[in-house]
This record gives structure tokens, C-alpha cells and sequence, in this order.
């Protein structure tokens, strides 16, 4: 396999701080834009977990110009969806719209994005359903599962342990004043990246790109303060410990074994996501056929890493009926422990190197997935050697390199946290000896 040459494109760093991109895509006549900002959940004011995702979600809820139900018809009569997401990092926009409206398109897109109104009404309503969707999510196991493995596995007071939703308690306190502050000092052009992907050259979107950015200047001031966040170690318990969040009359344990990752800017990333894919990042994986093919003890199995630009984790997942909680747990380790000492095998190296080298083209397909990709690259500080060189960087990972990363992508080191999410009293039973374990009700993740 070679690797794939990246379309052609061109970056410019502006004063203020904003990167603008530029990426030709020919074919179909289409245009996309993408804005990132550095607005992310990690962002959120202790005790306001969930603003960044409030304040994103606010912002096609009425602007300046128009009210809620216009920026919904200026929208939709471009035949667009608008896209608004946020990540622990950032907070992005975007929308694809036929080539010829791609004019109108940005200034769409940064009419949102820098003149929301933040109305009173909307405000209100929109606190409402945020609150009703996360006591909703409490129905479901596999969701407070993976809400409890960011809060637990990060742990107390570091910038990324919670989930970007928030917390109910939390979203019930948000106020006008406190989008407005955050949409102030977060939403500002240093650390920020506007995309754009069309059939122009790369220095006609940049041009294109810089030209509606002049017309919103006195919207969008190039800095605003903002407190700088503290990143501390993760650092590993000693022995294994469980946390058992109570679900009353269920039948199934969602299972989670987490410990400390890598971020996404270790210098050993391929080795890394080998690795894993090789323990349980994949359909042949060795947690896929100890625990789905050989025992039958549960459909859904993997082990991934959740690899952000500072910190990161590393995380087993499953789920099985409560009578066979305990063996699930049991094999997991096992399978676990004995690979961070062995590492994958030749073979096991060749077939996920492979795997990953193979899926990578497929990520780069669509407008939308190229500007996402190059963004995020030129972000996170990999810079666009990590897409061009990718499939090259992968396939040369070799099984010794593979091995000796093992023991630091285990999901079952030495002071890795098993939570189960399930009925208190059976998981407690099933896992008596493996470690303390503490009970917690399910509505502290909700």
C-alpha cells in the first residue's frame, strides 16, 4: 500500500491568531465550510459542566439578524444541514451546500457561529430539553457507562472528566449571562481554524475565506482573555478497584476496565493504535475471540483509546447477563494482563497494520471528512505529515515496537478501574475478592 497524497490545499495563519484552510476537492460541485473553535467541553467552568455544548447548541437558536425559525429557513433553503458539535477540545460548525451558494453559505455560517442572540426564551427552552435528555440517558446502561468511565477515569477536578453534555445539576444552573461569557472568551480567532473545501484553487478559498472574514471583524475580536487550563498526570492506583453505579432490576452489567492513556500527540501513536486494534480494535481481535467466539459471554467487545490533545484513557468495553458478570471480568483481565506482558504477535501485528493502513482512504472520502481530518491534524499539532505519511507510519510498525507498548495501553494495569453498571447488590456478590469496591447511585451521572 502507498500512501495517499492529500488533495491539494494551502494554510495561512492570520494575525489574530485564526488559521484559514484551504482544500480543492473536484468532482462533485460542492462546497463545504467548517469553523473549529477552541470551545471545547474541557472549557467548561467548574461547576458548569456542559456550558461549551449549551452555548453550541444556543447558537442556530436565533441570531441578531433573525430570529430561531429564520436561521432555520436560511438554512434549509440552501438544502443544508447545519452540523454543531463539540469535542472535549473544540466546538465546530459546518454545513455543504452547492457550489454556487457558497458565498451565501459562509456568511451563514459566521452569522451563527459569531452574532448569536442568546434570547431569553430560547435560553429557557433550551435548558429544558438538555435536562430532560440526561435524565433520559439514565435509562440507558450504556450510556451512564460511558458518562461514569470520563468522570471516574479522569477523576476530580481535571478539565476533561465530564462528559460534554454536562450534568444535569449542572445544566439546570446555566443562565443567559453564562453563554454569553463563554461565547465572550471562547469563541475567539486564537486556536481557531476555518475550513473551506471546493472546486477553486486553494488560494481562491483562501481568498474567499479572508474577504468574508473582513466584512465580520467588528463581530469577532482576534483575543479575548480566558483563564489557562491545568493539565495534571493520570496517574495509576494501586490495585484494582471497582465502582458498581446502581441500576435497579437490571438484568445485563454494562462493563467498563479503565486506566490511563495516551494523548493523541505521543510520539508513539501508530505503535499505539496497533496495538490496541490488535487487542480489541477489531472483529479478530484477541478480547473479540476469547470472550464473543470462544465463551459466547457477550455480543459487543472492544478495547479502545480515547486519545485527547493532553491526556488519555484506555478502555475495555462489554456487556453481559448478571449470572455471568463475574466470568466476563475474569476472562477480560486475564486476556488483558497476559498481553501487556506478550504484546501481539507477528501475525496478530501484520493483520491490524493492515486493517488500519487499509480503512484510513475511506476517512478522507467527503468533503466533510477531508476538512474534519486536516483540521484536526493541523489542531493537535501533528501537522500534515501524520495524513500524508499515515499508511506508510502504520504498515511500518513493527511487532517488537507493538510489544513494548503493550503494558502502556492495557486497559488492565495496575490500578485500572473496573465500573459496572448494573443491579448493586449482584455486581457486588459477583466481584467480592477482586478489590474494594464502592457503590454509586446512578444519579450522580445523570
Amino acid at each position: 500500500m502507498s500512501d495517499i497524497a492529500l488533495p491539494p490545499l494551502a494554510v495561512e495563519k492570520m494575525p489574530s491568531g485564526l488559521a484559514v484552510l484551504g482544500i480543492q476537492k473536484r468532482g462533485l460541485p460542492l462546497f463545504h465550510a467548517r469553523l473549529s473553535l477552541p470551545a471545547g467541553a474541557c472549557e467548561d467552568p467548574r461547576g458548569k459542566a456542559g456550558l461549551a455544548q449549551f452555548t453550541t447548541d444556543l447558537l442556530r437558536r436565533g441570531t441578531r439578524r433573525r430570529p430561531a425559525q429564520d436561521v432555520d429557513d436560511l438554512i434549509e433553503s440552501m438544502g443544508a444541514q447545519l452540523a454543531a458539535e463539540v469535542s472535549m477540545e473544540e466546538a465546530a460548525l459546518a454545513l455543504t451546500v452547492p457550489a454556487e451558494l457558497a458565498e451565501r453559505a459562509l456568511d451563514a455560517l459566521l452569522e451563527v457561529a459569531l452574532e448569536p442572540a442568546f434570547d431569553e426564551h430560547e435560553v429557557s427552552a433550551a435548558r429544558r430539553r438538555a435536562a430532560a435528555a440526561l435524565q433520559s440517558d439514565l435509562d440507558e446502561p450504556a450510556t451512564v457507562a460511558a458518562r461514569a468511565l470520563i468522570t471516574l477515569g479522569y477523576g476530580p477536578g481535571h478539565p476533561y472528566a465530564h462528559p460534554p453534555h454536562g450534568f444535569r445539576r449542572d445544566v439546570e444552573s446555566l443562565r443567559r449571562e453564562d453563554a454569553l461569557g463563554f461565547h465572550a472568551t471562547r469563541f475567539q480567532q486564537s486556536g481557531a481554524l476555518l475550513a473551506l473545501v471546493g472546486q477553486q484553487e486553494p488560494a481562491e478559498l483562501l481568498t474567499l475565506a479572508k474577504r468574508k472574514l473582513a466584512q465580520w471583524q467588528s463581530s469577532w475580536p482576534g483575543h479575548s482573555q480566558r483563564q489557562p487550563l491545568h493539565f495534571s498526570a493520570l496517574l495509576p492506583g494501586e490495585g484494582l478497584r471497582a465502582v458498581v453505579v446502581h441500576k435497579p432490576d437490571a438484568t445485563q452489567a454494562q462493563v467498563r476496565i479503565v486506566s490511563p492513556g495516551l494523548p493523541k500527540t505521543t510520539p508513539r501513536y501508530f505503535e499505539a493504535v496497533v496495538c490496541n486494534t490488535a487487542l480489541g480494535g477489531g472483529f479478530t481481535s484477541l478480547l473479540v475471540d476469547a470472550i464473543r467466539v470462544d465463551r459466547g459471554l457477550s455480543y459487543s467487545v472492544s478495547s479502545r483509546l480515547q486519545m485527547n490533545r493532553r491526556a488519555g484513557l484506555s478502555i475495555f468495553s462489554s456487556f453481559t447477563k448478571n449470572e455471568t458478570l463475574r466470568e466476563l471480568v475474569d476472562v477480560a483481565l486475564e486476556k488483558m494482563r497476559g498481553y501487556a506482558q506478550s504484546g501481539p504477535s507477528e501475525q496478530a501485528t501484520e493483520k491490524a497494520r493492515r486493517y488500519l493502513a487499509g480503512l484510513f482512504p475511506m476517512g478522507l472520502e467527503s468533503h466533510e471528512a477531508i476538512a474534519e481530518q486536516v483540521a484536526d491534524a493541523l489542531l493537535d499539532g501533528l501537522g500534515l505529515e501524520h495524513l500524508q505519511r499515515y499508511r506508510s507510519r502504520m504498515l511500518s510498525v513493527t511487532s517488537e515496537q507493538a510489544r513494548a507498548i503493550a503494558p502502556e495501553i492495557s486497559p488492565a494495569r495496575d490500578g485500572a478501574l473496573l465500573i459496572v453498571v448494573g443491579e448493586a447488590d449482584k455486581a457486588r456478590k459477583a466481584l467480592a475478592g477482586l478489590g474494594p469496591i464502592e457503590v454509586r447511585q446512578l444519579e450522580e451521572f445523570g
